[in-house]
This record gives structure tokens, C-alpha cells and sequence, in this order.
């Protein structure tokens, strides 16, 4: 089961949209070297890709100050950084699919937004 939001074949009552606009591409974040965008994220970035993205909407998450009631509490989450990587770029749980919506460094920036703020 992977940690993050969902992970398990639980279904809730959730919006099969996501609302709030996808930012322009956050630049920032190591990218591990390559350029590719494969490096840890940059959690200041992921900060206002999470705010922009809404996944407050549907996440508690203290550092965010967001309350949302249908995803789990990510205050709570167990996920390392690929975990959560994951989780954001495929979904699942309830969870929408973050890529193609979201660049690969916007969804390492939140990934190390998460991990690392909790």
C-alpha cells in the first residue's frame, strides 16, 4: 500500500475534477544533476504548487493550513519522497492522477513539500 493520499480501495464521495488553476512551470528544485527534473523537489516551490493545485481542498496538511475532508491527512502520512511522487503523479484511492496536469518538477517539489514539512 502506498503511503500519501489513498493507497487502499476505499471509495468516497470525491470530485472527479480538481479545482484551483496548475501554475506556470516552478523552475527551482534540484533536479538531481541531469536536468530531467528527477532530483528530491524543492520544497519551497511545492509549498505554492500545493496552494495553487488545491490539493488543500482535499488534504489536511498543518504547514498549509489547509483543512481538507476527503483525502487523508497528510499531517498523519508514513510516505517518503518516491512514495509520495507516486502517489501524486499516478493517484489512486480516490486520489486524482497529477501528471500530465502538473510537470515532473512540480510533482517532485510537492512530494518534497510534503515529506519534508511534516
Amino acid at each position: 500500500m502506498a503511503g500519501g493520499c489513498g493507497g487502499g480501495d476505499e471509495t468516497s464521495a470525491e470530485p472527479e475534477t480538481v479545482e484551483g488553476t496548475v501554475p506556470a512551470e516552478t523552475g527551482g528544485g534540484d533536479d538531481g544533476g541531469d536536468g530531467d527534473g528527477g532530483g528530491e523537489g524543492d520544497a519551497a516551490a511545492g509549498a505554492d504548487v500545493y496552494s495553487s493545485a488545491g490539493c488543500g481542498s482535499c488534504h489536511v496538511f498543518a504547514d498549509a493550513g489547509s483543512t481538507g475532508t476527503i483525502g487523508p491527512n497528510l499531517d498523519e502520512s508514513s510516505a517518503d519522497f518516491e512514495a509520495a511522487a507516486e502517489q501524486i503523479r499516478t493517484g489512486g484511492g480516490g486520489m486524482p492522477a497529477f501528471e500530465g496536469q502538473l510537470s515532473e518538477q512540480e510533482i517532485a517539489d510537492v512530494a518534497a513539500y510534503v515529506t519534508q514539512s511534516r
